[in-house]
């Protein structure tokens, strides 16, 4: 994925919704702000992927950025809520990915729904290797705030999972039963896998992630 890819939808919809009215230098100036944080945004997740969080500082987002502190503290109170707002989107966006998939192979097999989902994760994630460094590895342990939106996220990410294992069960194709730490375990081998994947700069086929992956979930969900 090319530099600013990541950002792109965010910025258009920034640009269609700025406000006309207020124009600076011909640029609506609510147009302006908006494409001020998404740049932030963007620097944030170059430079917390390639310095790590803990080793970041705001001079050098604003640096990447080609922006101010000042411009900075106007958007984000520190590097901690742009990191939150960082991992909120990218999960999000993977989550939406992920349950667009299985709404669209109702009429599949399970594990014909566990590979198109799996398929959808990473490409939303892993594709790009900042965003996988920077919601599967730099968010660890940053704060107590980032730990929290975490837990919320694994809560969510299950709650997922377990609906669809849930449907299979109905279908007959896997057994029915209590799923909610097997998707926790479901979710940390996946992760593992996507973060030491999206890393390498020889990565294995797509195709050969997706299987691997697919066993081990189905394994799990049968077991």
């Amino acid at each position: 994925m090319t530099r600013g890819s990541g950002f792109s939808v965010l910025f258009c919809a920034m640009s269609q919704e700025a406000n006309s009215g207020r124009r600076y230098a011909g640029q609506p100036v609510e147009d302006r702000q908006r494409e001020r944080r998404a740049r932030f945004l963007e620097s944030g997740l170059t430079v917390f992927a390639r310095d790590g969080y803990a080793n970041s500082s705001v001079g050098a987002i604003c640096k990447d950025a080609g922006l101010s502190s000042r411009q900075f503290y106007e958007e984000f109170t520190g590097r901690e809520s742009l990191l939150l707002e960082l991992f909120a989107l990218i999960d999000r966006e993977s989550r939406t990915a992920v349950l667009a998939s299985l709404e669209q192979s109702t009429e599949e097999t399970a594990l014909q729904r566990i590979d198109s989902a799996i398929r959808a994760y990473v490409q939303s994630i892993g594709t790009d290797m900042r965003r996988a460094r920077v919601v599967l590895v730099e968010v660890v342990g940053a704060g107590t705030k980032v730990e929290k939106m975490r837990g919320e996220s694994r809560r969510a990410w299950s709650s997922v999972l377990a609906r669809a294992a849930e449907d299979a069960a109905l279908h007959g194709e896997i057994p029915t039963g209590d799923y909610d730490l097997r998707m926790l375990a479901i979710i940390g081998a996946v992760n593992y896998v996507v973060d030491e994947w999206s890393g390498v700069e020889s990565r294995q086929p797509l195709d050969e992630v997706i299987r691997v992956l697919s066993r081990i979930i189905v394994g799990a969900i049968r077991a």
